[in-house]
Protein backbone atom coordinates (compact mmCIF):
# COMPACT_ATOMS: atom_id res chain seq x y z
CA UNK A 1 0.00 0.00 0.00
CA UNK A 2 1.42 3.20 -0.97
CA UNK A 3 0.54 6.61 0.84
CA UNK A 4 0.73 10.21 1.22
CA UNK A 5 -0.42 13.20 3.04
CA UNK A 6 -2.84 15.46 1.92
CA UNK A 7 -1.45 18.69 1.29
CA UNK A 8 -4.73 20.58 2.01
CA UNK A 9 -5.48 18.66 5.22
CA UNK A 10 -4.21 15.49 7.44
CA UNK A 11 -6.20 13.00 5.41
CA UNK A 12 -3.70 10.00 4.80
CA UNK A 13 -4.26 9.12 1.44
CA UNK A 14 -3.08 5.45 0.10
CA UNK A 15 -4.07 3.32 -2.66
CA UNK A 16 -4.82 -0.54 -2.83
CA UNK A 17 -5.80 -3.43 -4.55
CA UNK A 18 -9.76 -3.53 -4.87
CA UNK A 19 -11.30 -6.30 -2.68
CA UNK A 20 -15.14 -7.31 -3.53
CA UNK A 21 -15.69 -6.53 -0.11
CA UNK A 22 -15.38 -3.10 -1.02
CA UNK A 23 -18.26 -2.91 -3.01
CA UNK A 24 -20.73 -1.07 -0.84
CA UNK A 25 -18.13 1.70 -0.92
CA UNK A 26 -17.97 1.40 -4.76
CA UNK A 27 -21.49 1.60 -4.95
CA UNK A 28 -21.30 5.23 -3.18
CA UNK A 29 -19.96 7.26 -6.13
CA UNK A 30 -21.23 4.29 -9.05
CA UNK A 31 -24.42 5.62 -7.76
CA UNK A 32 -24.05 9.05 -7.66
CA UNK A 33 -25.09 11.12 -11.04
CA UNK A 34 -22.54 13.83 -10.23
CA UNK A 35 -19.49 11.54 -10.44
CA UNK A 36 -20.67 9.70 -13.45
CA UNK A 37 -21.69 12.92 -15.54
CA UNK A 38 -17.84 12.42 -16.91
CA UNK A 39 -17.54 8.80 -17.06
CA UNK A 40 -18.05 7.00 -19.91
CA UNK A 41 -19.97 4.32 -17.52
CA UNK A 42 -23.68 5.11 -16.57
CA UNK A 43 -24.39 5.25 -13.01
CA UNK A 44 -24.98 2.15 -11.48
CA UNK A 45 -28.36 1.07 -9.70
CA UNK A 46 -28.29 -2.15 -9.00
CA UNK A 47 -25.55 -3.44 -6.32
CA UNK A 48 -25.42 -6.62 -8.22
CA UNK A 49 -24.84 -4.92 -11.48
CA UNK A 50 -21.25 -3.46 -10.33
CA UNK A 51 -20.47 -6.63 -8.25
CA UNK A 52 -20.08 -8.15 -11.80
CA UNK A 53 -18.46 -5.35 -13.06
CA UNK A 54 -15.65 -6.01 -9.81
CA UNK A 55 -14.96 -9.12 -10.24
CA UNK A 56 -14.69 -9.55 -14.33
CA UNK A 57 -12.95 -5.94 -14.83
CA UNK A 58 -11.88 -4.24 -11.71
CA UNK A 59 -10.23 -7.16 -10.31
CA UNK A 60 -8.30 -8.86 -12.97
CA UNK A 61 -7.35 -5.50 -14.53
CA UNK A 62 -3.17 -4.90 -14.38
CA UNK A 63 -3.59 -1.71 -12.15
CA UNK A 64 -6.57 -0.71 -11.10
CA UNK A 65 -6.46 1.14 -7.53
CA UNK A 66 -8.70 2.27 -4.83
CA UNK A 67 -7.93 5.23 -3.47
CA UNK A 68 -8.64 5.54 0.15
CA UNK A 69 -8.76 7.91 3.38
CA UNK A 70 -8.32 6.59 6.94
CA UNK A 71 -8.33 2.74 5.12
CA UNK A 72 -11.76 3.05 3.36
CA UNK A 73 -12.15 3.59 -0.60
CA UNK A 74 -13.60 7.00 -1.96
CA UNK A 75 -12.60 6.39 -5.25
CA UNK A 76 -11.02 4.35 -7.92
CA UNK A 77 -7.50 5.25 -9.90
CA UNK A 78 -6.33 3.38 -13.11
CA UNK A 79 -3.84 3.04 -15.21
CA UNK A 80 -5.01 1.75 -18.81
CA UNK A 81 -1.79 -0.09 -20.15
CA UNK A 82 -0.87 -0.16 -24.08
CA UNK A 83 0.57 -3.39 -26.10
CA UNK A 84 2.50 -3.82 -28.92
CA UNK A 85 3.90 -0.88 -30.44
CA UNK A 86 1.40 0.96 -27.77
CA UNK A 87 3.19 -0.44 -24.97
CA UNK A 88 5.28 2.49 -23.98
CA UNK A 89 2.20 4.45 -22.84
CA UNK A 90 -0.82 3.73 -20.01
CA UNK A 91 -3.39 6.23 -20.05
CA UNK A 92 -4.94 7.34 -16.14
CA UNK A 93 -8.65 7.68 -15.26
CA UNK A 94 -9.77 8.24 -12.12
CA UNK A 95 -13.00 8.83 -10.06
CA UNK A 96 -13.70 10.22 -6.47
CA UNK A 97 -16.76 10.23 -4.61
CA UNK A 98 -18.59 13.60 -4.44
CA UNK A 99 -18.33 14.20 -0.83
CA UNK A 100 -14.23 14.33 -0.95
CA UNK A 101 -14.28 16.72 -3.69
CA UNK A 102 -12.24 19.94 -3.35
CA UNK A 103 -10.10 18.34 -0.83
CA UNK A 104 -7.03 18.28 -2.85
CA UNK A 105 -7.66 14.07 -2.70
CA UNK A 106 -7.37 12.99 -6.44
CA UNK A 107 -4.57 14.93 -6.85
CA UNK A 108 -2.43 13.82 -4.39
CA UNK A 109 -4.06 10.56 -5.68
CA UNK A 110 -2.20 11.14 -9.33
CA UNK A 111 0.89 12.26 -7.98
CA UNK A 112 1.53 9.32 -6.26
CA UNK A 113 0.71 7.19 -9.02
CA UNK A 114 2.85 9.55 -11.32
CA UNK A 115 5.73 9.06 -8.87
CA UNK A 116 6.26 5.51 -9.12
CA UNK A 117 4.19 3.56 -11.51
CA UNK A 118 7.17 4.31 -14.36
CA UNK A 119 9.36 2.32 -11.80
CA UNK A 120 6.79 -0.76 -12.04
CA UNK A 121 5.94 -0.78 -15.47
CA UNK A 122 8.70 -1.89 -17.15
CA UNK A 123 8.75 0.05 -20.09
CA UNK A 124 6.50 2.66 -19.71
CA UNK A 125 7.50 6.07 -20.75
CA UNK A 126 4.46 8.02 -21.08
CA UNK A 127 1.16 8.23 -18.92
CA UNK A 128 -1.83 10.04 -20.63
CA UNK A 129 -5.44 11.29 -19.48
CA UNK A 130 -8.14 12.51 -21.31
CA UNK A 131 -10.67 15.27 -19.96
CA UNK A 132 -14.23 17.00 -21.05
CA UNK A 133 -13.63 20.19 -21.78
CA UNK A 134 -15.95 21.40 -19.64
CA UNK A 135 -14.82 19.44 -16.99
CA UNK A 136 -12.88 22.38 -15.04
CA UNK A 137 -12.19 20.73 -12.00
CA UNK A 138 -10.17 17.68 -13.54
CA UNK A 139 -8.00 19.56 -15.70
CA UNK A 140 -7.07 21.42 -12.49
CA UNK A 141 -6.34 18.18 -10.89
CA UNK A 142 -3.90 17.10 -14.53
CA UNK A 143 -2.60 20.71 -14.55
CA UNK A 144 -0.91 20.59 -10.69
CA UNK A 145 -0.45 17.10 -10.73
CA UNK A 146 1.40 16.71 -14.42
CA UNK A 147 1.98 20.45 -15.14
CA UNK A 148 1.29 19.04 -19.42
CA UNK A 149 -1.44 19.78 -21.58
CA UNK A 150 -2.21 19.26 -25.34
CA UNK A 151 -4.69 20.89 -27.10
CA UNK A 152 -8.43 19.57 -27.16
CA UNK A 153 -9.29 16.86 -28.80
CA UNK A 154 -12.36 16.41 -30.77
CA UNK A 155 -15.25 13.95 -29.90
CA UNK A 156 -12.57 11.33 -28.49
CA UNK A 157 -14.69 9.48 -26.08
CA UNK A 158 -18.65 8.35 -27.23
CA UNK A 159 -20.27 10.30 -24.00
CA UNK A 160 -17.81 13.60 -24.50
CA UNK A 161 -18.38 16.30 -27.16
CA UNK A 162 -14.49 17.26 -26.76
CA UNK A 163 -11.69 16.40 -24.25
CA UNK A 164 -8.53 17.80 -23.28
CA UNK A 165 -5.15 15.71 -23.61
CA UNK A 166 -2.74 15.96 -20.19
CA UNK A 167 0.36 13.79 -20.35
CA UNK A 168 3.54 13.41 -18.27
CA UNK A 169 6.98 11.61 -19.64
CA UNK A 170 9.96 10.36 -17.05
CA UNK A 171 12.44 12.94 -17.40
CA UNK A 172 14.88 15.84 -35.81
CA UNK A 173 15.31 13.21 -37.35
CA UNK A 174 16.07 14.50 -40.90
CA UNK A 175 14.23 13.15 -43.96
CA UNK A 176 16.40 10.87 -45.64
CA UNK A 177 14.57 11.07 -48.95
CA UNK A 178 14.60 14.33 -51.02
CA UNK A 179 11.54 13.93 -53.44
CA UNK A 180 10.24 15.85 -56.78
CA UNK A 181 9.29 19.67 -56.16
CA UNK A 182 6.17 20.34 -56.13
CA UNK A 183 6.00 22.25 -59.26
CA UNK A 184 6.69 18.43 -60.50
CA UNK A 185 4.35 17.17 -58.16
CA UNK A 186 1.64 19.30 -59.76
CA UNK A 187 2.79 18.96 -63.23
CA UNK A 188 1.65 15.31 -62.84
CA UNK A 189 -1.45 13.75 -63.54
CA UNK A 190 -2.98 11.57 -61.05
CA UNK A 191 -3.94 7.95 -62.31
CA UNK A 192 -7.32 6.56 -61.98
CA UNK A 193 -7.21 5.03 -57.75
CA UNK A 194 -9.06 2.46 -56.51
CA UNK A 195 -9.51 0.69 -53.04
CA UNK A 196 -10.51 -2.78 -52.59
CA UNK A 197 -9.67 -5.81 -50.06
CA UNK A 198 -6.76 -7.69 -50.07
CA UNK A 199 -6.07 -11.16 -52.16
CA UNK A 200 -3.40 -14.03 -51.37
CA UNK A 201 -2.18 -13.29 -55.69
CA UNK A 202 -0.93 -9.60 -54.11
CA UNK A 203 1.81 -11.10 -52.27
CA UNK A 204 4.30 -9.71 -54.43
CA UNK A 205 2.76 -6.49 -54.91
CA UNK A 206 3.05 -6.27 -50.96
CA UNK A 207 6.92 -7.46 -50.87
CA UNK A 208 7.73 -4.66 -53.37
CA UNK A 209 6.75 -2.27 -50.65
CA UNK A 210 6.80 -3.46 -47.35
CA UNK A 211 11.06 -4.68 -47.96
CA UNK A 212 11.33 -1.11 -48.41
CA UNK A 213 13.22 0.70 -45.70
CA UNK A 214 12.39 3.75 -47.66
CA UNK A 215 8.58 2.79 -47.04
CA UNK A 216 9.20 1.50 -44.19
CA UNK A 217 10.82 3.85 -42.09
CA UNK A 218 7.90 4.80 -40.00
CA UNK A 219 6.29 1.85 -39.45
CA UNK A 220 9.03 -1.13 -38.60
CA UNK A 221 11.52 -3.32 -39.77
CA UNK A 222 10.87 -4.28 -43.13
CA UNK A 223 9.83 -7.55 -44.69
CA UNK A 224 12.29 -9.72 -45.68
CA UNK A 225 10.61 -13.28 -45.64
CA UNK A 226 7.42 -13.95 -48.81
CA UNK A 227 6.17 -16.84 -46.38
CA UNK A 228 6.14 -14.40 -43.50
CA UNK A 229 4.40 -12.04 -45.21
CA UNK A 230 1.89 -14.37 -47.19
CA UNK A 231 1.26 -15.37 -43.25
CA UNK A 232 0.21 -11.68 -42.56
CA UNK A 233 -2.00 -11.14 -45.61
CA UNK A 234 -4.36 -14.36 -44.43
CA UNK A 235 -4.24 -14.20 -40.46
CA UNK A 236 -3.98 -10.43 -40.37
CA UNK A 237 -4.88 -8.21 -43.36
CA UNK A 238 -7.51 -9.97 -44.52
CA UNK A 239 -9.46 -10.78 -41.59
CA UNK A 240 -9.38 -7.03 -41.01
CA UNK A 241 -12.19 -4.87 -40.56
CA UNK A 242 -11.12 -2.24 -42.93
CA UNK A 243 -7.98 -3.28 -44.67
CA UNK A 244 -7.95 -2.19 -48.62
CA UNK A 245 -5.51 -2.26 -51.22
CA UNK A 246 -4.43 1.28 -52.86
CA UNK A 247 -4.73 0.11 -56.48
CA UNK A 248 -3.22 1.93 -59.96
CA UNK A 249 -4.58 -0.21 -62.58
CA UNK A 250 -5.72 -2.83 -60.34
CA UNK A 251 -2.38 -3.36 -59.12
CA UNK A 252 -1.65 -2.56 -55.34
CA UNK A 253 0.65 0.10 -54.99
CA UNK A 254 -0.23 0.83 -51.37
CA UNK A 255 -2.53 0.19 -48.48
CA UNK A 256 -5.12 2.33 -46.25
CA UNK A 257 -6.61 0.50 -42.88
CA UNK A 258 -9.39 2.02 -40.55
CA UNK A 259 -9.06 0.20 -37.17
CA UNK A 260 -12.40 0.37 -34.25
CA UNK A 261 -11.45 1.36 -31.31
CA UNK A 262 -11.00 -2.03 -28.83
CA UNK A 263 -14.17 -2.09 -26.56
CA UNK A 264 -17.19 -0.21 -26.27
CA UNK A 265 -16.33 3.06 -27.98
CA UNK A 266 -17.65 2.23 -31.36
CA UNK A 267 -17.67 6.00 -32.51
CA UNK A 268 -14.04 6.14 -32.89
CA UNK A 269 -11.28 4.48 -35.33
CA UNK A 270 -7.93 5.03 -36.53
CA UNK A 271 -6.62 5.30 -39.59
CA UNK A 272 -2.95 4.21 -41.20
CA UNK A 273 -1.67 3.93 -44.79
CA UNK A 274 1.72 3.75 -46.66
CA UNK A 275 2.61 3.91 -50.87
CA UNK A 276 5.25 2.29 -52.65
CA UNK A 277 8.21 5.01 -52.95
CA UNK A 278 7.85 4.39 -57.13
CA UNK A 279 4.85 6.13 -56.69
CA UNK A 280 5.18 8.92 -54.21
CA UNK A 281 4.82 12.49 -55.04
CA UNK A 282 2.48 11.80 -57.82
CA UNK A 283 -1.15 12.61 -55.42
CA UNK A 284 -2.34 8.92 -54.57
CA UNK A 285 -2.08 8.72 -51.60
CA UNK A 286 -4.04 12.21 -51.07
CA UNK A 287 -6.83 10.60 -53.25
CA UNK A 288 -6.58 7.11 -51.71
CA UNK A 289 -7.54 8.90 -47.97
CA UNK A 290 -9.73 11.03 -49.64
CA UNK A 291 -11.74 7.85 -51.08
CA UNK A 292 -11.62 6.03 -47.58
CA UNK A 293 -12.83 8.97 -45.04
CA UNK A 294 -15.69 9.29 -48.14
CA UNK A 295 -16.17 5.58 -47.75
CA UNK A 296 -15.69 4.95 -44.07
CA UNK A 297 -18.66 7.24 -42.75
CA UNK A 298 -21.23 5.64 -44.76
CA UNK A 299 -20.04 2.13 -43.94
CA UNK A 300 -20.10 2.85 -40.07
CA UNK A 301 -22.58 4.99 -39.25
CA UNK A 302 -22.03 5.19 -35.60
CA UNK A 303 -18.38 6.39 -36.63
CA UNK A 304 -17.82 10.07 -35.48
CA UNK A 305 -13.81 10.68 -34.87
CA UNK A 306 -11.28 9.11 -37.38
CA UNK A 307 -8.21 9.62 -35.74
CA UNK A 308 -4.27 9.06 -37.53
CA UNK A 309 -1.00 9.85 -35.99
CA UNK A 310 2.45 10.50 -37.84
CA UNK A 311 6.02 10.81 -36.64
CA UNK A 312 6.37 14.10 -36.08
CA UNK A 313 9.57 13.74 -38.92
CA UNK A 314 6.86 12.81 -41.29
CA UNK A 315 5.71 15.68 -42.91
CA UNK A 316 4.63 14.77 -45.93
CA UNK A 317 2.45 12.29 -44.19
CA UNK A 318 0.63 15.21 -42.40
CA UNK A 319 0.63 17.31 -45.31
CA UNK A 320 -1.97 14.34 -46.56
CA UNK A 321 -3.49 14.67 -43.72
CA UNK A 322 -4.04 18.71 -43.98
CA UNK A 323 -4.72 18.59 -47.75
CA UNK A 324 -7.69 15.92 -47.06
CA UNK A 325 -9.23 18.14 -44.07
CA UNK A 326 -8.25 16.47 -41.11
CA UNK A 327 -7.10 19.04 -37.99
CA UNK A 328 -4.06 18.83 -36.09
CA UNK A 329 -4.37 18.33 -32.41
CA UNK A 330 -0.91 18.26 -30.54
CA UNK A 331 1.89 16.36 -30.47
CA UNK A 332 1.62 13.08 -28.34
CA UNK A 333 5.11 12.52 -26.59
CA UNK A 334 6.24 9.01 -26.56
CA UNK A 335 3.16 7.66 -27.51
CA UNK A 336 4.64 4.43 -29.89
CA UNK A 337 7.26 2.76 -30.02
CA UNK A 338 9.15 2.43 -33.58
CA UNK A 339 11.71 0.07 -33.95
CA UNK A 340 12.20 -0.69 -29.99
CA UNK A 341 12.96 3.16 -29.60
CA UNK A 342 9.36 5.44 -28.18
CA UNK A 343 8.44 8.26 -30.65
CA UNK A 344 6.64 11.56 -30.75
CA UNK A 345 3.72 11.34 -32.08
CA UNK A 346 1.24 14.28 -34.07
CA UNK A 347 -2.09 13.76 -33.78
CA UNK A 348 -4.79 14.76 -36.62
CA UNK A 349 -9.02 14.17 -36.38
CA UNK A 350 -11.61 14.19 -38.76
CA UNK A 351 -14.92 14.28 -37.42
CA UNK A 352 -18.48 12.63 -39.60
CA UNK A 353 -19.47 16.48 -39.65
CA UNK A 354 -15.70 17.59 -40.85
CA UNK A 355 -16.07 19.07 -44.86
CA UNK A 356 -13.70 17.07 -47.05
CA UNK A 357 -11.12 19.34 -48.53
CA UNK A 358 -11.30 19.27 -52.56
Amino acid sequence: MITEENEKATLQISLRPFVLSDVDDFMVWASDDKVSKFCSWDTYTNKDDLLKYMKETVLPHPWFRAICVGGRPVGAISVNLGSGNDRCRGELGYVLGSEYWGKGIVTAAVRLVVGFIFQEVEGLERVEALVDVTNKASQRVLEKALKRKNKPTRKHLPSLSSTKLFSTVPTKMEDPNTLQSKKVEQDKAIPLITLRPFMISDVDDFMAWASDDRVMQFFGEPWTDKEAALAHIKGDIMPHPWYRAICVDDRPVGWVSISPVLGNDKRRASMGYGLAYNYWGRGIMLAAVKKAVATIFKEWPRLERLEAFTAVENERSQRVLEKTGFQREGVLRKYAVLKGVSRNVVMFSFLSTDPMVF
